[in-house]
């Protein structure tokens, strides 16, 4: 692998950047400009949005979830102990209120078909308090939701209609665009819309447009934006709050979700009621009937038997057997009810068709309260489940509350069949006991006993059912929600919650140091350019001669015409440290090397000599770029034929191969035509004779040589040389090329040190500023 390929592998490594936090802040600090610029660039978007961006108005209302009071054996008291009862409430609440099917049943109610919008800058304001238009729609009218229309009055009595958008139609999305004219008052009609636009202002200011609305997304929008929460763990309180643009339908769709959830919360107690009102009536529609009957038959009897009443005894073995029959009938509605309940329990859908147990004379509370409970804890389950997963926590503690329901109802049922299947056993022996005596009866009053008991009973379980059909009506009439309205939503409880302006303009704040500080953060950690001196005496342990200041000035070699300026005296500084490094031995020769093109390696070569002559130093540059020479431009003497090249090959003598400058001190040997064989001439016995007479007429001589990284021209010339100086610019050489100059300079014997060009003079480790107040006043110094 030859020393280029080794550079390469060198600068693809990338190494370890040290840290450095004074350089780093410094890096911040030097790039002030650019936090100012994104500084006002953040503000003034802040305050263009604080601006132009919609007010957003806050709405909250309070809802108050009642305690039931419950006397002797009600379900609430058996669920006392339950650990989550107070939390479950809440939360089977809050899930309700924020589930879709209550959402859906608000949105339907409020029947916000239309929503108007106006276009300004970069925001869309709502106009629903205020629309400037009026959409008709009647039975026979068609639209398709969720796409925009805008409105353009032509005149008074006409408008263009215009769209472009997209949207699904039976699955597939479909692209609209049209342009039709339409007139006020009159129906606008195409293969998508179909409606009646009536004008509500003259002229209306803006960008106008609006869209008809899915109510099942408009619901799906409302449930998600509507929160509710508890007031806190210790109240029964719950709060709602509905940020909008409009203050009118945030206000309206909160009071009408509260109503809709009180007209919930009465319907599911009221649904066990009107089952029972439902089930009361079907079967007093069937004993009406058969008591008709059954009278028309005892008149009947009597009349054509010509006998008018029954004995004093038969009288009473009817009551009795008509009290014990009537007893038998309600045991066996009451087996039938137990059982079907027991096998209803797993069933929401049979659940919720259930009757109230006291239908069918059972008056135990708990049994009636639980049958109750768990209706409307099926009911509020499927609720949930429309907008929640299985996995909620509401539906967790819904499960859970279900199940210890059930398993209390599954107990008492299965006592109670079993009690009332013992008492109906008794009742059938007393009733058989009785039916033996009829037999001792004539038939003529048997049969009339049998009509009279038939008619007897039906007319008791009618008186029966008649009772509990009032009482059921009386409960409907006193059931009351469980929730209470404490605070409507109204427009004076109102919040502008947006925009934030102060919060806006610290986020502006925010932004405008963010950004600037993360650019220069990334491009710090992706960079691998050196850029103060210090970086480089971090990096080796070869000195630091000199750093050379930025030029500029127009000339090539300016420390001529400005030998006061900060250039001129870090070249000074520059020269009393090579002559530091060399004891101020004479004659000395110094090879000036870099390791890629471009880092200044000619300019610092040309400027050295130039103030090394300035010294009263008898100087000879010598460009050894053969490959790319650059010196005759810099001193602005005019490329011949002669020079390095031609004086190695004997084509010229020294002495046709110096050419003087105009710097009094300083003459130049040119690097001369570019040759196939640089490295060969550089190394024949001619190159050592040319240094050796150098050596007797000069002071101090100075190569220009090639970049290191892409020939070895400047190794060879290496060899001779007293000093190397190693240039590298500032913000363009990279770190990884200081370990390449490491190699070699281990590899040779010569004194070397580096030199950074092109500093910037805010960034040199001592305060430039200063001095350079002296420079501008003219203070003296010495060649």
């Amino acid at each position: 692998m030859d020393h280029t390929d080794k550079l390469l592998d060198t600068i693809e490594k990338k190494g370890n950047k040290p840290v450095d936090l004074k350089q780093f802040l410094t890096k911040l600090l030097l790039n002030w400009h650019l936090f100012v610029i994104f500084l006002l660039i953040s503000l003034a978007t802040a305050y263009l949005y604080n601006k132009l961006a919609p007010p957003v108005y806050s709405a909250s209302s309070l809802i108050l979830i009642k305690e039931k009071q419950a006397d002797g054996m009600d379900l609430n008291n058996l669920l006392d102990n339950f650990q989550l009862k107070t939390n479950v409430k809440l939360a089977n609440h809050i899930g309700i209120l924020t589930s879709l099917s209550l959402n859906q049943q608000v949105v339907r109610k409020l029947d916000w078909k239309v929503s108007w919008f106006q276009d300004v800058f970069l925001w869309n304001y709502d106009l629903s308090e205020n629309p400037p238009y009026q959409i008709v729609l009647d039975a026979t009218d068609y639209y398709i939701p969720n796409l925009s229309l805008d409105i353009i009055p032509l005149d008074s009595s006409k408008y263009r209609l215009t769209i472009d958008d997209e949207t699904y139609i039976k699955g597939q999305e479909q692209h609209i665009e049209f342009e039709q004219e339409g007139v006020f008052g009159q129906k606008f009609e195409n293969e998508y819309f179909r409606f009646t636009l009536n004008k509500l202002t003259e002229y209306p200011e803006g960008k106008i447009f609006f869209q008809f609305n899915s109510l099942d997304q408009l619901a799906l929008y409302y449930k998600n934006h509507v929160e509710v929460s508890s007031v806190n763990k210790d109240a029964d309180l719950i709060e709602l709050n509905l940020n909008g643009q409009s203050r009118l339908k945030v206000t309206q769709y909160l009071n009408e979700l509260m109503n809709e959830y009180v007209e919930y919360g009465l319907d599911e107690k009221n649904l066990t009621t009107e089952n029972t009102i439902q089930f009361i009536d079907r079967q007093l529609a069937d004993i009406v009937d058969t008591l008709r009957i059954t009278g028309d038959d005892f008149t009947e009897y009597r009349a054509k038997n010509k006998v008018f009443d029954l004995g004093q005894k038969a009288s009473l073995v009817v009551e009795k057997l008509v009290k014990l029959e009537s007893e038998e009938s309600l045991l066996k509605m009451q087996i039938n009810y137990y059982e079907n309940l027991n096998g209803y329990l797993d069933d929401s859908e049979r659940m919720k068709k259930m009757i109230a147990p006291s239908v069918v004379g059972v008056t135990d509370q708990a049994l009636n309260s639980m049958v109750g409970k768990l209706i409307e804890l099926y009911g509020n389950k499927e609720t949930l489940s429309y907008s929640l997963e299985d996995i909620n926590p509401s539906i967790q503690m819904l499960d859970r509350e279900i199940a210890y329901v059930k398993r209390s109802l599954q107990e008492n049922t299965i006592n109670l069949i079993n009690n009332a299947k013992q008492d109906l056993g008794s009742l059938g022996q007393e009733i058989a006991e009785i039916e033996e005596m009829l037999v001792k009866y004539p038939r003529t009053e048997q049969d009339l006993i049998n009509i009279r008991r038939m008619f007897d009973l039906n007319n008791e379980l009618y008186t029966f059912l008649l009772q509990k059909r009032a009482e059921a009506e009386i409960a409907k009439a006193s059931n009351i929600p469980d929730v209470k309205i404490v605070d409507k939503a109204t427009l004076l409880t109102l919040i502008e919650k947006g925009p934030k302006k102060r919060l806006s303009y610290i986020i502006g704040l925010f932004i405008g140091l963010f950004i600037p500080f993360s650019i220069l953060t990334v491009r710090d950690y992706f960079d691998e350019t050196i850029h103060t001196p210090d970086e480089v005496k971090k990096l080796t342990e070869i000195p630091l001669v000199g750093k050379v200041f930025h030029n500029s000035f127009a000339e090539a070699v300016p420390i001529v015409e400005h030998p006061r300026s900060s250039l001129a005296e870090s070249l000074r500084d520059l020269r009393t440290n090579i002559e530091y490094i060399t004891l101020n031995k004479y004659p000395v020769v110094i090879g000036v090397h870099s390791v890629i093109p471009s880092e200044g390696k000619s300019f610092v070569s040309t400027n050295l000599s130039a103030i090394f002559a300035m010294n009263s130093k008898k100087v000879v540059l010598v460009g050894a770029d053969m490959r790319k020479p650059m010196l005759n431009k810099l001193l602005e003497i005019k490329m011949g034929q002669e020079g390095l090249s031609t004086y190695l090959i004997g084509q010229n003598s020294m002495d046709e191969i110096i050419k003087s400058t105009h710097i009094e001190n300083l003459d130049l040997v040119a690097s001369g035509p570019i040759p196939p064989n640089p490295v060969e001439l550089l190394s024949n016995e001619r190159f050592s004779r040319f240094l050796n007479e150098l050596r007797i007429k000069y002071d101090v001589i100075v190569f220009d040589n090639s970049p290191l990284s892409l020939v070895t021209d400047s190794r060879i010339i290496a060899r001779y040389t007293d000093v190397d100086l190693y240039v590298m610019r500032q913000n363009y050489s990279l770190r990884s090329a200081v370990s390449y100059i490491n190699e070699v300079v281990e590899r040779g014997n010569n004194k070397a040190g580096i030199i950074l060009n092109d500093v910037d003079p805010k960034t040199a480790n001592y305060s430039y500023g200063g001095y350079q107040r002296y420079f501008k006043k003219g203070y003296g110094y010495l060649q």
